[in-house]
């Protein structure tokens, strides 16, 4: 068992978390990700052999272009017929 590099007092034990991070622009979440958290400090770090095997898939970590505009997801016209049989009459005219 492992010390923690953090606090030096607790102990690292495996725990599955999300991993978020920008790679090659773009934001990536990974559920499930193993990592290490001390069970006194509740410092965590990413498992470095998990991580070593992950970045040549995803690319290097990097930060957004804020000179590039920001993607916003279409939404899905209106479909007519839905409206229609609608019970709230109100919301649509709101």
């Amino acid at each position: 068992m492992q010390t923690c590099q953090n606090c030096h007092v607790g102990h690292l034990h495996k725990k599955h978390i999300p991993y978020a991070n920008w790679h090659a622009s773009e934001f990536i979440v990974i559920q499930n990700m193993p990592a290490w958290q001390c069970d006194v400090c509740a410092y965590c770090e990413m498992d470095t052999e998990v991580i070593n095997r992950l970045l040549p898939l995803l690319g290097p970590v990097t930060r957004p272009d804020p000179s590039q505009p920001r993607r916003i997801l279409k939404s899905t016209p209106a479909d007519p017929l839905r409206d229609e049989l609608d019970p709230d009459h109100d919301r649509r005219h709101a």
